[in-house]
Parts: C-alpha cells; sequence; structure tokens
C-alpha cells in the first residue's frame, strides 16, 4: 500500500449550519487517511455599532476598542471550537486550531501555503442574502485561489 495522499486536511468554519455539515466528511476523512486535521476559523474585522444593526469595519473603531473586541471575539471562537468540534473527535484524532484574523479567503489560502495543506474542506454557502451579495462566496474564492484541492460540502435541502 503506498502512502497516504493526505496528510493535512483542513477544515474551515464560520459556524454556519453549512459549515457543520461539512465538519462531519472532514473529520471522518482526517481519521480514514490518518491525517491531521486543521480546524479553522476567520475572525472578521467587522463590529457591531451599539444600539443599532449595523456592522462597520474594525479600523474605523478606535484601537484601543479594537484590540479588546479581536481579543474578545478570538477568544468566543475558540470556545465555539471547543464545544462545537474538539468533543466530536475520534480516539487520538490529531488536530490543529487555528483562530485568525482578517478575510477569510485571503487568510485560508496563505495557511493553507504555510502548513501544506492537501485538502480544504468547507461549506458551500455561510453568508446569505445581501451579504453574500456583497462580500461574495468565500468557497469561491478559496476554490480559485488555494494551492491544494477545494471540497465544499451542502447542506441537504429540507422537504
Amino acid at each position: 500500500m503506498g502512502e497516504n495522499i493526505l496528510k493535512n486536511i483542513a477544515y474551515c468554519t464560520d459556524f454556519s449550519e453549512n459549515a457543520n455539515v461539512a465538519f462531519e466528511l472532514a473529520k471522518d476523512l482526517a481519521w480514514r487517511y490518518g491525517a491531521t486535521l486543521h480546524i479553522v476559523h476567520i475572525v472578521v474585522g467587522l463590529t457591531l455599532v451599539p444600539d443599532q444593526e449595523i456592522c462597520v469595519p474594525i479600523e474605523l473603531v478606535p484601537e484601543d476598542s479594537r484590540v479588546k473586541i479581536m481579543e474578545s471575539a478570538t477568544e468566543a471562537a475558540g470556545e465555539r471550537i471547543e464545544e462545537l468540534y474538539l468533543s466530536r473527535l475520534k480516539g487520538k484524532q490529531h488536530y490543529e486550531v487555528h483562530i485568525i484574523p482578517g478575510y477569510p479567503a485571503t487568510e485560508i489560502v496563505k495557511l493553507a501555503k504555510e502548513k501544506d495543506f492537501d485538502l480544504i474542506v468547507m461549506g458551500s454557502h455561510g453568508l446569505t442574502g445581501l451579504a453574500h451579495v456583497i462580500f461574495g462566496s468565500t468557497a469561491d474564492r478559496v476554490m480559485r485561489k488555494a494551492p491544494c484541492s477545494v471540497l465544499t460540502v451542502r447542506q441537504k435541502k429540507k422537504e
């Protein structure tokens, strides 16, 4: 039998329902191939304006508040990853967690090069509605620029 072709599998999450469906596939592939599962979340530089329902780029927030907001978002992401994913890993499955600030597609592609990912697994849709129209699909951007194969996972349609 030859060498495993998948050694590093990235699972990218925005904590959407669609991303959660992709986790099961990424986890099972990593287990089957004895690969390291890299759980990746990008902390997007947007913040909610208090008492309003709008988000603004983090750069528009005063520096002292910006650091606190990003630290808080990073800590919250770590807690969500532990709660949603780490408890569901199989036995002694190898994994690494990457929580990175920035623009999702750019940071995922950069990490793929740094960590030599063999496969990136992600949900096909995270953002919906107007946000998707404005920002586009992270999965589409990653597929175009990644140095490895990208597997997008669709959520089954509810009947």
